[in-house]
């Protein structure tokens, strides 16, 4: 036993030692970018993924910040975890940073790797929903804890006109999340507990706007209650489907965080 602990050790500073040496001519940013999706059996580091979620919000590093995602994009599809992490990482920066001034250029690379299928099975079942988040308006405001009040502030028109895609992208995160497949790395549990904890947001969001529907369904005008796709009625069955698959998911999601997993915690 002591010996495999020994041979555990040497083999983190051989693999530090090496991610040294590979990031020795890059500057800061492409450094914390390679760190935060390097091919090992550890999650992303979160040090790495909370700086360049940082920067981006910088414009004077925004160009270093997109430069850098970009390129780790475009190389990350022949390695399933560095392919995991780098969608953990997009995800981030998406839904806390600045993703409009430095997310184009790697959701056009994203993008075009999920339509040659030229990523690892797993990643590529998770790589069209990130897509779609980052080009989503509101991928860095769902999470606020403010936002549910929000949409509970919100006119009927533009609460259904913001529902439409709200509702898609909860749609996917969901079927993700309750995805019974095996996970087998760290970094895809990471990436599926990140994408969870989005469709429970979600849902939250969706909770406050349907009650807005629900509130103005008398008044609202037949054509607008009826119309197919995108209707009253419509979303408000939309979100009472996505009510049961929330609270399935509810249980799983208090073993993957280790706590209760409660819609509010």
């Amino acid at each position: 036993a002591a010996r495999g602990g020994e041979r555990t050790v040497m083999a983190g500073r051989l693999a530090a030692g090496l991610r040294n040496l590979q990031t020795a001519a890059m500057d800061e940013i492409s450094t914390a970018v390679f760190k935060a999706t390097t091919d090992d059996l550890f999650e992303p580091k979160e040090k790495h993924v909370v700086a360049v979620a940082r920067w981006s919000c910088e414009p004077e590093l925004q160009e270093q910040v997109a430069s850098a995602l970009a390129k780790r994009v475009s190389t990350c599809g022949a390695r399933p975890v560095t392919t995991a992490k780098t969608l953990f990482l997009l995800h981030r920066v998406a839904t806390t940073g600045e993703p409009e001034a430095v997310l184009g250029p790697s959701v056009a690379e994203l993008r075009s790797l999920v339509e040659r299928r030229s990523l690892p099975a797993a990643e590529l079942a998770y790589a069209p929903y990130i897509v779609g988040l980052c080009e989503w308006d509101d991928c860095n405001l769902f999470r606020r804890p403010d936002a549910p009040a929000c949409w509970r502030g919100m006119p009927l028109p533009a609460v259904l006109e913001g529902l439409r895609p709200l509702q898609a992208l909860a749609e996917q995160a969901l079927e993700l999340a309750l995805d019974a497949s095996e996970v087998t790395t760290p970094a895809v549990a990471a990436l599926r507990l990140a994408v969870a904890e989005d469709a429970f947001a979600m849902f939250l969001c969706e909770t406050a706007g349907a009650a807005v529907l629900q509130d103005g369904l008398l008044a609202a005008p037949l054509a607008l209650v009826n119309l197919r796709p995108g209707g009253l009625l419509e979303a408000l069955r939309a979100s009472n489907r996505h009510a049961e698959d929330a609270l399935m998911l509810q249980e799983a999601l208090g073993s993957w965080r280790g706590g209760s997993g409660r819609l509010d915690a």
